[in-house]
């Protein structure tokens, strides 16, 4: 918990050197076959900056979600026709349980 309010903290002080700082909400569905499992739902709360260009950006995001915190530290990279992306994300339930995180990549061809 220190490392997100510590993070907050460093953005809120040095804004004026950053791109972009924003407000993120994220809405989890969860389904089983066609069932929804309205008990899985998820918000998410965040607070972001945007480092970089349009060209070549990095982000990071904090904040709350329904059921403890979570974040998320991704990149993007255009060069030609060739878009790379990628992403970490993690989240924290509550004090027992560990850190659930996935890392996702694209590689996209435009024409």
């Amino acid at each position: 918990m220190k490392y997100i309010l510590s993070f907050i903290g460093l953005m809120v002080f040095s804004s004026a050197a950053m791109a972009g700082p924003y407000v993120e909400y994220k809405n989890e569905l969860k389904f089983l076959d066609d069932e929804f499992l309205s008990d899985d739902t998820v918000h998410h709360l965040r607070f972001g900056t945007l480092l970089g260009d349009s060209n070549k950006n990095l982000y990071f995001e904090v904040g709350p979600r329904t059921d403890g915190y979570s974040g998320e530290v991704g990149y993007k990279v255009k060069n030609g026709p060739l878009t790379f992306k990628g992403k970490w994300e993690g989240s924290k339930i509550d004090e027992v349980d560990p850190i659930g995180s996935k890392l996702e990549t694209e590689i996209r061809f435009s024409f």
